[in-house]
């Protein structure tokens, strides 16, 4: 009995040479991607104004417009700047590549490329893709369940704050009825009685009031604090075998010690042989964060797991030396990208390569 599978994205291919677009093409659609193409660089911008490709192949040459000009344009948008993009050429040089690099681009694929390859590089993309993309619909869900529960506060405020006028018009009342029941004792005690049993039941149903808002308020930061610790260390698994945690923000001793916790779970639940710790996301490294990484090291270790530092700038490289970060058996990459990829050829990820016949780029 077959089951419905989500589709793994759309990817724009953009090639001047058909024979490169058919061969493309066919490679993408055989592993179940949908395709679309454009010939020159002006179809490329064109398609962008009423559909968005999660991944765009793209060709250097081609005429009127290059590839690297497209590159730039795509960029300069805040529409189309966080569409991928990988160009694919016959152009090896580095500072082709590296011009490439600089205008934004997440990989550079030479002709003629071989296709698994082709595919294991477009489905580590795509799968980039939909995890950021998840992990930036549940912020919004998030953010509009927190917009929900102070509106929610904001009504039981209202509610406080209306009781609390009934209260006062009670009293006051109570106060004209003492005044005109002076004239008798008797009359003037049984109904200022009266009066303050009222008032007595209605103190009861303001405390019982501000004990379920008190309730209610300690559920809505639990929740909140649930939902905030589960975002603050997700786990995007690449596949069976290779799991990446993005590390985003500062992290103090608290989220510290989750985050090793997180990590230890994580590989232990699904058996992973590889934990990739990205710290592009963290703003500065100092030597709580550098301990972080450190203990959550050893741990993964422990359990029998490779363990990559993704996202390792100068800056962070220079500081954890500083620190004397205890790193040894720690593989360290500059990029995410690298780290994946180092991964993969640690496990056997990526698939023997059998070569497509593209042309030129």
């Amino acid at each position: 009995m077959g089951t419905d599978q989500p589709s793994p994205g759309l990817v724009l291919v953009a090639d001047d040479v058909l024979v490169n677009l058919e061969v493309l093409s066919s490679t993408l659609e055989s592993a179940g991607i949908e395709v679309c193409v454009a010939t020159d660089g002006p179809m490329v911008l064109e398609r962008l104004e009423y559909e968005t490709p999660d991944l765009i192949l793209l060709d250097v040459t081609m005429p009127g417009m290059t590839g690297f000009d497209v590159c730039e344009r795509l960029k300069s948008r805040p529409a189309t700047a966080s569409i991928p993009v990988i160009f694919t050429t016959a152009h090896a040089e580095v500072s082709d590549k590296l011009r490439g690099f600089r205008l934004g681009a997440v990989d550079y694929v030479t002709k003629p490329f071989e296709r698994e390859e082709l595919l294991a590089r477009v489905k580590t993309q795509l799968a980039l893709r939909g995890a950021l993309t998840s992990l930036a619909r549940k912020n919004a869900e998030l953010e509009r369940e927190i917009e929900e529960r102070a509106a929610a506060q904001g009504a039981l405020a209202r509610l406080k704050d209306e009781l609390e006028r009934r209260v006062a018009e009670r009293t006051d009342a109570l106060g004209r009825v003492v005044a005109e029941l002076e004239g008798t004792v008797e009359r003037r005690t049984r109904e200022l009685q009266r009066a303050n049993e009222r008032f007595a039941l209605e103190l009861a149903g303001r405390q019982a009031l501000e004990e379920a808002r008190a309730a209610l308020q300690a559920q809505v930061i639990a929740a909140q604090a649930a939902r905030l610790a589960e975002l603050s260390t997700p786990i995007i698994p690449i596949d069976d075998q290779i799991l990446i945690m993005p590390l985003i923000g500062a992290i103090d001793e608290e989220r510290a010690q989750g985050l090793v916790d997180a990590a230890t779970l994580g590989v232990s639940a699904r058996r992973a042989a590889v934990m990739i710790l990205d710290i592009t996301g963290v703003p500065q490294v100092d030597a709580r964060v550098a301990e972080t990484l450190a203990r959550a090291a050893r741990a993964v270790r422990l359990l029998g797991a490779r363990v990559v530092i993704t996202g390792i700038r100068p800056d962070v490289a220079r500081e954890l030396v500083a620190l004397g970060a205890e790193m040894e058996g720690v593989v360290t990459q500059s990029t995410l990208q690298g780290g994946i990829a180092y991964a993969m050829s640690k496990t056997g990820a990526s698939p023997h390569r059998a070569p497509a016949h593209a042309a030129r780029g």
